[in-house]
């Protein structure tokens, strides 16, 4: 199975480093392309092959897209129409409209596109859907994230943190950025942190698949100084790399006659983590278990259990908070 991984970035290289080391994939050739052609060549001299510099012209069994939010829908239209399939890390409110939007053209192609592959959204959908399997009906889901992988991904939570929220409240409601805030704890060793809310897609592909949720919301960590400074240019140049993130679902609603609710979360450096989504999606993939056509969410296209124990093999464990 031929990859092409657009975007050498923390995710970028985090994926060809387990590409090049995965025995459970038929990996035919890894080709990676960054606007920083030198990043593609290191990559490529570092694991040499099946490793190797490519372009958007290349063939591929599928296309990752490891870029930054907010340029992910242009580059998939482009991509689109030589019928690739594509795993979309965006988390980018316009992308993965766009991405979404793109369903009748990605049906019309006969391809696949899953949009929100990453820790959230992406792990946090599947989590979703894993809790709400004990339920006979949900009536409230609730996602909450705390890290940064890269330095596109500080500078799009920066920006997330100073625009319009969306959330479903029985109908779709925007409200501000860094506000609503929330004490939510996380698995160790990130436990509790301040969340706000923030332009985060998540309740729009969460929205997909509970279409009967009364409440469906999304909150990021947050600082006070995060907040104050998020309507300026970030202050100072993010972190290479972030080295502590989580991500928190909780699904409420009724079993039988009585009112529960289930928390399932992951604790890992989010860049490790979004890594780890994309090579549990790859391998799903290359099984021949991906057969959907159209624009969709991940948790749309996978069984949620079998995914979380491929992911369990990438080394992500997911926890569930079982009260004290």
């Amino acid at each position: 199975m031929d990859i092409l991984i657009v975007g050498a970035g923390v995710v970028g290289a985090g994926v060809v480093e387990r590409l090049a080391n995965a025995p459970s994939v038929p990996v035919g050739r890894v080709a990676v392309v960054d606007r920083n052609p030198h990043r593609a060549w290191q990559l490529s001299e570092k694991y040499g092959s099946p490793v190797t510099v490519g372009s958007l012209d290349d063939s591929a069994d599928v296309v990752v897209l490891a870029t930054a939010s907010g340029s992910q829908a242009r580059l998939a239209r482009r991509l689109l129409a030589r019928g690739r399939a594509m795993l979309s890390t965006s988390d980018s409110v316009a992308d993965v409209r766009r991405l979404i939007g793109m369903h009748g053209a990605a049906q019309r192609q006969n391809t696949l596109v899953v949009v929100g592959v990453g820790m959230a959204p992406g792990l946090a959908n599947v989590l979703a859907v894993q809790a709400a399997a004990e339920l006979d009906r949900v009536t409230e889901v609730h996602v909450a994230k705390f890290g940064t992988g890269g330095p596109a991904c500080a500078r799009q939570h920066h920006r997330a943190l100073g625009s319009l929220a969306l959330e479903w409240r029985g109908g779709w409601k925007q409200r501000p950025g860094g506000s609503g805030r929330e004490l939510c704890w996380f698995p160790s060793p990130v436990d509790a942190a301040d969340c706000y809310r923030a332009a985060l897609p998540d309740p729009m592909l969460l929205a997909r698949t509970f279409s009967g949720a009364d409440r469906i919301t999304a909150r990021m960590a947050a600082t006070r100084r995060d907040r104050f400074s998020s309507w300026l240019p970030m202050l100072r140049p993010p972190h290479p790399e972030g080295r502590l993130g989580a991500v928190r679902v909780e699904v409420r609603g009724q079993k039988g006659q009585k009112w529960t609710g289930r928390i399932l979360g992951a604790s890992a450096p989010p860049g490790t983590v979004t890594a780890a989504v994309l090579m549990s999606a790859i391998e799903i993939f290359a099984a021949g278990k991906l057969n959907q056509v159209g624009a969709v969410g991940l948790s749309e296209v996978v069984d949620t259990a079998e995914f979380l124990g491929v992911l369990e093999g990438q080394g992500v464990v997911c926890e569930e908070f079982s009260g004290v």
